[in-house]
């Protein structure tokens, strides 16, 4: 992060346009990314009033290896593909879509998503070869045949090795549970299992019991003046592995994903990796 001190009142669109030397609608963009603080705080409105005299953090851009998707396959048969989703990519949708990219590496126009991470979430991502396929997992979806865990790094020291978190997610049940593996520097990494999967429930989970997710940007911290943590520009969740007893070869599956650059990176920074 580089910060910069304001001069003159502005918008905060204008001002990082300016000195980033951005199109406004770049600077737009990169404000609704939930990267800038102004003050210590995350700011993402594009015509926040800057005053002068205010401290604006920005994002110094980072060249990354460039990501290919045959790289990430992680399992395939005839019936399902898994692949490790980056962050910043959504599971399904538009042409910058995983699933789109799936489609395109494999030229076969029906391959489908059979369950979705949110866009920052990182880690295993299952897809059907065909639609027959599709529903017949999706039915292990709906009987809780699957087993999925996952990797969090939040805040605060954790003072338990396992804690079921049964609160429920825009009035549905949910049920998670947490295993401690490590605790470290005021931070703790967290192994999550969600028999329910409910939208943003390990989020939710996690900031209801005070251990918000590092780089969360709607459930964790709002102030934050630790210069590492402002550096963290997604939430350090990853779908770790995914089990299953596989309704065609008839035998279980076990899938797991390394983790990412990035996460990795920040573990090990404070070490909890």
């Amino acid at each position: 992060m580089k910060k910069f001190k304001v001069e003159r009142e502005t918008t905060l669109k204008d001002f990082v346009a300016e000195k980033l030397d951005l199109s406004k609608k770049k600077a737009k963009e990169l404000i609704d990314s939930k990267v800038v603080f102004v003050n210590n705080k995350r700011v993402w409105i594009a015509s926040h009033s800057l005053k002068k005299g205010d401290v604006v953090e920005l994002p110094v851009p980072q060249k990354e290896g460039r990501w290919e998707i045959g790289n990430s396959i992680l399992y395939e048969d005839d019936f399902i593909i898994a692949v490790n989703k980056p962050p910043f990519m959504e599971t399904e949708g538009g042409k910058d879509s995983l699933e789109y990219r799936l489609k395109q590496f494999k030229k076969d126009h029906r391959i489908r998503a059979i369950h979705r991470l949110d866009r920052e979430t990182s880690g295993v991502v299952l897809f059907a070869k065909d639609n027959k396929v599709f529903e017949r997992f999706k039915k292990l979806w709906q009987d809780k045949a699957v087993k999925k865990t996952y990797l969090a790094i939040s805040h605060d020291s954790a003072a338990f090795r396992k804690k079921v978190v049964n609160i429920p997610v825009e009035g549905r049940y949910a049920k998670s549970f947490l295993y401690t593996q490590k605790v470290k520097n005021g931070f703790s990494l967290f192994k999550v299992e969600i028999p329910t999967g409910r939208k943003h429930q390990i989020r939710i989970h996690l900031s209801k019991i005070r251990h918000p997710i590092v780089g969360d940007k709607v459930y964790g911290l709002k102030n934050i003046n630790n210069p590492l943590l402002k550096g963290v520009k997604r939430q350090m969740l990853h779908a770790e592995t995914i089990s299953f007893f596989h309704p065609f070869l008839k035998r279980k599956i076990h899938i797991k994903a390394p983790v990412p650059p990035d996460f990795l990176n920040f573990g090990k920074t404070i070490n909890l990796l």
